[in-house]
Parts: C-alpha cells; structure tokens; sequence
C-alpha cells in the first residue's frame, strides 16, 4: 500500500514539474511597494530609512511621515514557451517595475518571479552601459553579465560589431554616443547572446528606419526560438509582433487576452480618459450657444454610441464623443456596383461611409483601416488627407458620405477586416466622433499569394533567354 501511494506520489510531482518546464515565466501574486519619508531635510530622511531596515526594532522620530506607494499589485500571470508577450498601459501604470523584476534587477516587495532559461533585457538606453568605457569594452562587460564566457564573447564579437554598425566609434567611449548608436550597441549584444528571453521596453522608440527595420527582422526570427515581452505604446507593433497582450493600470492587471481584444479594450480607455473633458467642454460651449442644448442631449441620449451596430457585423467594438453616427458601410465592385465580401486581389473597388451629423462639425473628416487577421494595418485613407478636399462644415441632421476608389493589392487567403471613422480635424489631431472596430469583414480568395503582407497585381511578367 505505501508502494502504491509513494508511486502515486512520484506520478504526481513528475506532472507537476512537467507542466512547470512547458512554462519560461510564472508570475504569482507580485507586489511592489516603495517607501518615501515627505519631512525632514533630504539628508536625514536617507539616514532614518537606512537605520530603520538596519535597526527593525528602532522608531522614527516624531514629525517624519512614511509613505507607501504600490507601483505593482498582486500580479499572477504564466507565459507559456514560445508565446510573445507584450505589454501596455500608461507611463506609471508598473510596466517597467515588472520587467525589472523579471530581469532581476529589482525585487519584489511580495510574491515570486520564477524565470527558466536566460533573460537578455534591453530596459532603457544605455543601461547597463559604463559611459567611460568604449563599445567593445561594454560588450564584453555586458556579454559577461549575461553569462557568456570569454571565449564566447570572442567568437560572437564581430558578429555584434556587424550588427551594431557604429564604425569606429566601436573603440570611443559610449558617452561620446548618440541615442541611436546607444540602441545599435545595446541591441547588438542582446541579439548575440542568444538569450531563452528577450525583454524589450520602449527601446525601439529611436533609430533610424532601416536599423529598426532590422531589429524588427530578428525579432521575428527570435520569435521562432525564444520568448519575447515587448512593453511598448506602439499599439500596431504589438499586434504585430505579440500572440498575447496584458494591460496594466495603477500597477492593477486589467485585462489579459489577444493583442486586439486587449489594445481595443486599452484604447477605448485612452479616449474615455483623454476625450471625456473636451467632451464636456464642447458641451458647455454649445450650451451656451444654442438654446436647443436640451434637445441635442435627448437626441444624443436616444442613441448608445458605444454600442452602434452594424447589419455586417453586430459585434462590432466603437468608441467616441457621438458629434456624429457612422451608419451605413458599403463595399462594392466599381463596375457592377455589387456589394461584395471577398475579393481576390486587383479589383476596382468602392468604399462609401455614410455618418449622420448630430452636432456642428466645422472640418469633418472620414476614414478607414484596413487591418489582417492579426490586427495589422496593412493600408489607410481619410478624406483629410486626400488632395482637394475641402470639406465644408456640417450641422445636426445632414449626412456625410466619404468615397474612396481604389484596386485591391493581392491578400494571401483569410480574413480581413475595414475599421471605420467620422472625426473632426482640430488643431493638428483628430477629435474622434465615431470609430468601428470591425465595421466589416472581408475574405480574401486568392490562391496565387502566400508570402509578405500584401502583393501588387503586376501588369506583366516576362523571362526570357537573351
């Protein structure tokens, strides 16, 4: 009987262990808590804190208040191997405190971080980096952190020198660099020290195209071997690049899904917060400049803006202020003028928008995304930005209708999808009145493209002996 129970015992932490190997990051119940005394002289202040971890038993003295902030709060989370996290919310909302935990270059107030294999972590430009020391020196600094040996870092030296591309500047000291050269170097070094997790956080945000161009290129192929946590606000590179997107906000795990249901949800969000005060001013203003005020809010409160629903696609997310209502989406061949739902690349096509005004737009704009599967933008336009148009101003109940003539670039099969917009031109931005997420859903037939995102249908194509 003890032979079977130790058996059944045995069989159990063989398949617990088992399910933590498939596993590159476990995050349980992590906390984060600083500390900061606000009285006393700054000098004093550092000596009490320093005493009262040194002497536990010791009591501050009187007038010097402690206080507490929680940039992190009980944040649970697994990160399968081979899956790409990324990571968003606004600047202090615990982004880069979580990386760093992750990296170990910060720990934990409460909670465990428990990382398998190598963690490579580009945290902030220049970090890690002695400023006096030249290029090659603080590649054999970092390589060493990161656990290469000597020999390693020989071997793998001209192949970082390579990638960085800095030239000579590789034998001057890194404070003589440029951000941008910072990035190459930095980069270089995490790209070569073949790394089980890269950490990349708002690291991208410099350099020139054709460097981010490729880094963006390994980050592809790294996918294909490692695991990769992008913390970035560039909502587009984390639909591309990412299988999964966590939202964090005041240090609080908000939502944890798909990069586009999660950067929809982030998004909405962003214009609640940010749109909710020029909504109530534009409110006041027309209050006090039009007697009818009482009627535009009952007519606004008849509609859920929020909730718009399209025929094509009743589960459409939208979002904005409600100054006008997308209403109707029609995607047609241009000659037979028939609506249609695939296509298979080179078609003349038509897309009309219809909104219907519900206040005075003085420089209306439309527009439209048309997106992939995964959420890319793969192409765009908006009547602002399309030469002569000069659009008039529009008041409650006349109708917009943007139309936009184009042929199909050639799609690989699968889903695509149009987002649609009616907004108002304000001041070098877009005060948003109406967005769909997904108005409509198009399939692509085409059989004769597989590779890239999207192809040119060629008017001729010619091999010949000469």
């Amino acid at each position: 009987m003890t032979d079977i129970i130790d058996s059944e015992s045995t069989l159990r932490e063989t398949r617990k262990k088992g399910l933590e190997e498939e596993f590159a990051l476990k995050i349980e119940n992590l906390s984060k808590t600083y500390t900061k005394t606000v009285s006393g002289s700054d000098a004093r202040k550092n000596w009490r804190i320093l005493l009262d971890h040194l002497l536990p038993q010791r009591q501050s003295k009187k007038g010097v208040v402690v206080e507490e902030f929680q940039a992190l709060r009980n944040i649970s989370f697994n990160l399968p191997k081979g899956e790409s996290l990324g990571i968003i919310g606004l600047n202090g909302s615990g982004k880069s405190t979580l990386l760093q935990i992750v990296a170990g270059t910060l720990e934990s107030t409460k909670g465990t971080s428990k990382v398998k294999g190598r963690v490579a972590a580009l945290l902030e430009l220049g970090s890690g980096f002695n400023p006096e020391f030249t290029g090659k020196e603080n590649i054999y600094l970092n390589a060493t952190i990161l656990g290469l040996s000597q020999a390693e870092i020989d071997e793998k030296y001209q192949d970082i020198v390579t990638f960085a591309d800095i030239g000579a500047f590789i034998n001057e000291p890194v404070r003589t660099y440029s951000s941008g050269m910072s990035l190459r170097l930095a980069f270089g070094v995490m790209a070569h020290v073949n790394p089980d997790i890269l950490i990349i956080d708002e690291a991208l945000a410099v350099g020139d195209a054709v460097f981010i161009q490729k880094c963006m290129r390994f980050l592809r192929d790294f996918k294909t071997r490692g695991n990769l946590i992008l913390v970035t606000h560039d909502i587009a590179a984390v639909q591309s690049l990412c299988d999964r997107c966590l939202w964090l906000s005041e240090g609080k795990l908000q939502s944890d899904g798909t990069p586009k249901q999660v950067t929809e949800l982030y998004l909405a969000h962003i214009f609640e917060q940010t749109g909710a005060q020029q909504k109530s001013e534009a409110k006041q203003s027309e209050s006090s400049a039009s007697p009818s005020c009482e009627a535009k809010q009952e007519e606004e409160r008849k509609h859920d803006y929020s909730r718009n629903a399209f025929s094509l696609n009743p589960n459409a997310t939208s979002l904005g202020d409600g100054g006008a209502v997308v209403e109707q989406v029609e995607f047609t061949e241009r000659k037979s003028n028939k609506q249609i739902n695939s296509v298979s690349g080179g078609e003349e096509v038509s897309l009309i928008i219809r909104a219907r005004v519900v206040r005075s737009i003085v420089h209306p704009v439309m527009g439209f995304i048309f997106r992939n599967r995964l959420g890319q933008d793969l192409f765009s336009e908006n009547t602002y930005g399309a030469r002569g148009n000069a659009p008039e101003p529009v008041t409650k109940g006349d109708t917009l209708t943007a139309t936009f003539w184009f042929c199909m670039p050639l799609l690989a099969s699968g889903d695509y999808s149009l987002t649609v917009a009616v907004a108002e031109a304000n001041d070098k931005q877009f005060d948003i009145h109406h967005w769909i997420h997904d108005a409509i859903f198009i399939k692509s037939a085409s059989s004769s493209w597989s590779t890239g995102l999207v192809g040119i249908p060629m008017n001729k194509v010619e091999l010949k002996k000469q």
